[in-house]
């Protein structure tokens, strides 16, 4: 080590032998010690090795690692997808001869082989991966080697429609757009957010802290190879049960999502596009008129007039005659407006913005200084550099006076950047190729901090398609952009959820009936059905497409198509708590089936099936004309929500009934599901003294289950502590189920009692007696054999209630 020959540049050249050998011992165990004694205070290991290489470990908390390794005369920038602060040490740090070892109490290790700058990670005694310190660049590119203990499947990499096993994929680190794409495109494994990070389902992951065009190979030995022009540091982070721990670290790492605003969970309608004030109303309207709950509408281009005014981010007064009176009576109606912007700007229909942006150096120039134009899909046009400050201040005005008028929320599209030539240099200094990726995120953080310190009250949604590691901390709901209206449209989507889920992107979703329609046969009644039935069990409910995009469209199956829409809305206060859970510990909405830490199993590879928080799978039917399907089950008991006298044992597969009105689901032994079981034309409507309380029991079963309840509205519920967790618990055994309902917290506005209805479907005739609190209640047990009964139940009251069999 460097310090060592330092400390022995001082010592005395006259020693004799033995002498300068005690001397070098001593020095040694000295440096040694000091090594360790700062180490086992900061979490930090540096060390050179005898090339010259330093590499620096670095324990964030006592589950991520950060390594970084340079040579002499590199250095390595700050974080550039971390913002999470360093934790107090909480571990021991050991040396024994060459190696130094950090422990940290969460069971995870890691040695620094102080010769070669390499570094094992361990989960107790087993090995998890190795970092042998080498660094090669070659030809622009730096790569950096990992050697995984064998056995592991990789998932995540951000939004990748071509598989959810990523093993042998080589994945390109370049935001693209696919348009019109479908199941087995080759171009699906490079879509439109790359995050640069696996998921290993033995229980840990590696986040590269980088955002340059990159390349990501996933073989035996893990290579990433980069463009970026500094060493790229990598967090390693450590899942103790297994990929749900790894999530919710990375999100705490690379910042989690806030609170959704409670309409999103709601029914969204948009079109490319609603061109007018009369065709939006009229739009909203005919849904409210034929029975459909709706939250949302969003205006794809047209609202600033037409193609070629992209970049004027005006409305336009002839097709909007009085924009601002139409978005306050949508309000009105429960109804929130989206428009979309854009980072171009026409040079026919917004040269004056371009004109003006240009003269203030607000658009992406080339590396002569002069402005770079771009080929869009609507013409020339600059580009804004969000890069620079000025731009996001224009920008930030022109976004704060829109939703001064009644704006509701935010579509940030061709994001990625779709147009991006490589002769851009950002006015940061760096180049198009570095930038790319980073620019969705810089353009979202745009909107997120406007409405931090103007709008603090307000929670925001944004529709974003580019981005990269982080993306979620800005209030983003990404989707899977313009995909073909097809069953091959269809099918990719349950894998590009769980694999961006798994990347931190917990709200990813689709245009629901599928955008890119084949003009010849622009309409398929079947595969809208099965499409928006997916959509009731993805994050955001959002039907978009060239044509034919409003469930009203298909009349032979309005009934349906209503049904599934009230279906969504019935859910909401199952998936609020899964909001919830995304906002505190990261978690996906959709999960792979394995999220809970069951691995090798057939689980592990599922793409077709998804857990909908922990409590329920589905199972969407995507084949065309399928009227069955095959599904698998985890272990334990699952039962059948369409028919719940039926239920299976798992681990195991079995052919479903799925006729074209049915969806599978799957619910687990002993789950409480709350519904919202009322009328709602928007969720305005919900009411949180008003549960129907699903429980499925079968057998001997103990469970446990938390519900979410905040006002709704505030941005700072969780952060004051203002809101209520309703805990569910069950014990079912011996001919006798005890169910206690307890609360904890509170809010304004929360209601003193709440009105619960329990039915426990499909249970059994045979039931003698319903007590609560030891007083005999009135109950009644359905042909279907259903169980119903209701109590109330006051705040600070817990229930216990009791349930005999004959």
């Amino acid at each position: 080590m460097t310090t060592f020959a330092m400390s022995l540049s001082n010592a005395n050249k006259n020693m004799d032998k033995h002498s300068k050998l005690t001397a070098i011992m001593l020095t040694a165990v000295t440096a040694l010690s000091a090594l360790s004694s700062s180490a086992a205070e900061t979490g930090i290991i540096t060390s050179t090795s005898s090339d010259g290489k330093t590499v620096v470990v670095n324990a964030l908390n006592d589950y991520i690692i950060k390594v970084s390794n340079f040579m002499p005369g590199e250095s390595v920038r700050e974080s550039v997808s971390a913002v999470m602060e360093k934790q107090p040490f909480n571990g021991t740090v050991s040396t024994t001869g060459q190696n130094t070892t950090m422990t940290l109490p969460s069971g995870l290790s890691v040695t620094v082989d102080r010769n070669s700058a390499g570094v094992t990670f361990f989960n107790g005694d087993n090995r998890m991966l190795y970092d042998d310190g080498t660094r090669n660049s070659s030809q622009g590119m730096k790569t950096l080697s990992l050697i995984p203990v064998e056995g592991g499947i990789y998932y995540g990499a951000g939004e990748r429609g071509h598989s959810l096993k990523l093993n042998g994929d080589t994945l390109v680190m370049y935001n693209r757009q696919n348009y019109g794409y479908t199941e087995g495109d080759p171009r699906i494994n490079q879509m439109n957010i790359c995050v640069p990070l696996f998921v290993s389902n033995t229980g840990y992951g590696i986040l590269f802290d980088d955002y340059a065009a990159a390349r990501l190979i996933m073989g035996d030995t893990i290579k990433y190879e980069t463009e970026s022009r500094k060493p790229v540091s990598y967090y390693f982070i450590y899942g103790k049960e297994g990929i749900a721990d790894v999530t919710s670290q990375y999100t705490l790492l690379t910042g989690r999502q806030e609170l959704p605003p409670f309409w999103s969970l709601g029914y969204i309608t948009s079109k490319y596009g609603y061109k007018t004030q009369e065709e939006t109303c009229g739009v909203i309207d005919t849904l409210k008129r034929e029975g459909y709950p709706v939250d949302g509408i969003v205006l794809d281009l047209y609202w600033y007039g037409k193609e070629t005014d992209m970049g004027r981010l005006e409305w336009n007064r002839e097709q909007w005659g009085d924009h601002k009176k139409m978005l306050a009576g949508l309000k009105d109606k429960g109804v929130n407006t989206v428009i979309i912007s854009q980072p171009y700007i026409n040079k026919i229909g917004a040269i004056d913005n371009y004109n003006m942006l240009a003269e203030k150096g607000m658009l992406t120039k080339n590396v002569a200084g002069d402005i770079n134009d771009v080929t869009t899909w609507v013409g020339e046009a600059g580009m804004f550099d969000v890069a620079n400050p000025d731009t996001r201040r224009w920008l930030r005005e022109r976004y704060r006076s829109l939703t001064n008028e009644g704006v509701g929320g935010w579509w940030g599209d061709l994001g990625e950047p779709e147009v991006h030539p490589e002769t851009i240099v950002h006015h940061n200094g760096e180049t198009a190729r570095e930038y790319h990726n980073q620019y969705g995120n810089v353009w979202s953080s745009i909107i997120y901090d406007l409405f931090k310190d103007e709008y603090p009250d307000t929670r925001l949604m944004t529709l974003m398609r580019g981005g990269t590691a982080g993306l979620q901390r800005y209030s983003v709901f990404p989707w899977s952009t313009d995909v073909s209206r097809s069953w091959g449209g269809l099918q990719p989507q349950v894998k590009i959820m769980l694999n961006s889920g798994l990347s931190g992107l917990g709200y990813m979703s689709h245009d629901v009936g599928g955008f890119a329609i084949d003009e010849q046969n622009p309409t398929d009644p079947e595969l809208y059905v099965r499409w928006l039935q997916l959509g009731v069990f993805s994050p955001i409910l959002r039907t978009h497409a060239q044509k034919y995009a409003e469930p009203y469209k298909y009349p032979e199956y309005s009934q349906l198509l209503r049904d599934l829409i009230k279906m969504r809305y019935r859910w909401l206060p199952y998936n609020y708590t899964l909001a919830y859970e995304n906002a505190t510990k990261g978690y996906p909405l959709v999960r792979p089936v394995n999220f809970d830490g069951i691995t090798g199993t057939p689980a592990d590879t599922i793409t077709d099936e998804f857990m909908w928080g922990s409590e329920v799978l589905v199972a969407p039917v995507l084949q065309q004309g399928a009227v069955n399907r095959n599904v698998y089950i985890p272990e334990g008991k699952w039962i059948d929500w369409n028919n719940p006298e039926v239920d299976y044992q798992g681990p195991a597969e079995f052919s479903y009934n799925a006729p074209l009105e049915t969806i599978p689901l799957l619910i687990r032994n002993g789950a409480f599901i709350p519904q919202a079981d009322y009328a709602m034309e928007n969720t305005g409507d919900y009411n949180p003294a008003a549960y129907t309380i699903l429980y499925f029991p079968r057998g001997e079963v103990k469970s446990r289950y938390v519900l979410f309840e905040d006002d709704r509205s505030s941005t700072s519920s969780l952060d004051r502590g203002e809101y209520a967790l309703m805990t569910f618990t069950s014990d079912a055994a011996d001919g006798k189920i005890t169910i206690g309902v307890d609360l904890s917290g509170y809010y304004p506005g929360m209601p003193a009692q709440r009105d619960l209805s329990f039915v426990l479907p499909g249970i059994c005739s045979k039931v003698s007696e319903v007590s609560v609190n030891g007083v005999t209640i009135p109950f009644e047990v359905t042909t279907k054999k259903d169980l119903k009964f209701s109590t109330k139940f006051f705040n600070g009251k817990p229930l216990k209630i009791e349930i005999l069999a004959k």
